[in-house]
């Protein structure tokens, strides 16, 4: 036999008759605990695996830790091997980043060219997994192009594009403008619209060239054994490459800016929802004002049969417990499902009010 208590509680959450409006209150209650719940699981879940998947995307493409410098960098074994002297460092790759104009057969974009070792870059990068069409050839005046760049310029596999470069001021070291003729020899597609869109591979040699560097790079790119490790590596290799000629990054010094707004709007997600869910808890406290008026009869029967003020309070605090743990439990059975299926969701929304929820 359930204790007295836990008894009152509960016959109190399901009244019929006259005083069904307590239990559609309740109910009322608990479906706001549980929508809060909800959304709080739902809204926490879809930023942390937003802001994973876009340190996953950066890391795909650029290393965790980039050196760039002031003038030209030269001899790379000998560079390879004072940052190789840090630790947790795995690889190295050189490369020269600088802007660029591609010109098609119908329109010029400007795009960030990025000159790499293919055989070196692997090791540092995703890029060759990202590869969708054709391969990661580089060689032979080959270039790879963003699959959001091939679609907006109509671009395919074997097409020929004119690469120009701006010329003197760009890069440090750099002469005057040069073009040259390339062939579309790869598309990636890297899941993050603006690289798709703003990157373009060529071989280090087709770099130098275009930019009339000679045998230098600008830049390199460093992969280590642990991301979480990135910051104490980059004090290591700041101290092998020192300031005022080499700059020495982590990857999250990279994109301060872009994971500082993320974690903004985490905060304020957060705080919303859990705004949601203090209504939610104040739903509780009415449901529970209401339930003493409409009980006052009962308690008067419950004090004429010898039970105390204290009993009485626990009565109705339990409803409260029991309304707020059945609404977390349904949230949370609603939540796990939500997310379990965020995808279908997503789509249908997409199908049915052209509301594109998760862009590309």
């Amino acid at each position: 036999m359930l204790p007295f208590t836990i008894w009152s509680s509960l016959r109190f959450m399901r009244m019929r008759g006259k005083e069904s409006f307590v239990s559609l209150i309740t109910v009322i209650s608990i479906t706001g605990v549980a929508v809060g719940v909800m959304a709080l699981m739902v809204v926490m879940s879809v930023m942390s695996g937003f802001d994973r998947e876009l340190k996953e995307k950066f890391l795909g493409i650029y290393g965790n830790v980039v050196v760039t410098s002031t003038s030209l960098i030269y001899n790379y074994p000998e560079r390879a091997k004072t940052i190789k002297a840090a630790p947790r460092v795995t690889a190295v790759a050189p490369f020269i980043a600088g802007q660029v104009i591609i010109r098609t057969r119908n329109r010029a974009l400007g795009v960030n060219l990025r000159g790499i070792d293919q055989d070196l870059e692997i090791g540092v990068s995703k890029l060759g997994d990202y590869i969708t069409e054709g391969h990661l050839d580089l060689e032979d005046d080959g270039i790879v192009i963003g699959a959001q760049f091939a679609r907006i310029c109509r671009l395919r596999i074997g097409d020929k594009v004119i690469v120009i470069s701006p010329g003197e001021g760009l890069l440090p070291g750099a002469a005057g403008a040069a073009r040259k003729k390339l062939t579309v020899t790869g598309i990636f597609k890297s899941g993050m619209a603006q690289y798709d869109m703003e990157l373009a591979y060529v071989s280090l040699d087709t770099a130098q060239q275009l930019f009339d560097l000679g045998i230098g790079f600008n830049g390199l790119s460093i992969k280590i054994d642990d991301v979480e490790y990135a910051h104490a590596v980059r004090n290591q290799i700041a101290e092998l490459l020192p300031p005022p000629r080499y700059h020495v990054r982590s990857w999250m010094e990279l994109n301060a800016p872009l994971f500082a707004a993320i974690q903004v709007e985490k905060n304020l997600m957060f705080i919303i929802v859990m705004m949601i869910t203090v209504v939610a808890a104040l739903n509780i406290a009415s449901t529970l004002i209401v339930s003493v008026k409409e009980k006052t009869k009962t308690i008067g029967i419950f004090k004429a049969l010898g039970a105390t003020e204290t009993r009485i309070r626990n009565i109705f605090t339990l409803q409260g417990v029991l309304i707020g743990l059945v609404g977390t439990g349904i949230g949370c059975g609603a939540g796990l499902i939500l997310i379990a299926n965020i995808n279908r969701v997503a789509d249908f929304i997409s199908a049915n009010f052209g509301i594109e929820v998760f862009p590309p």
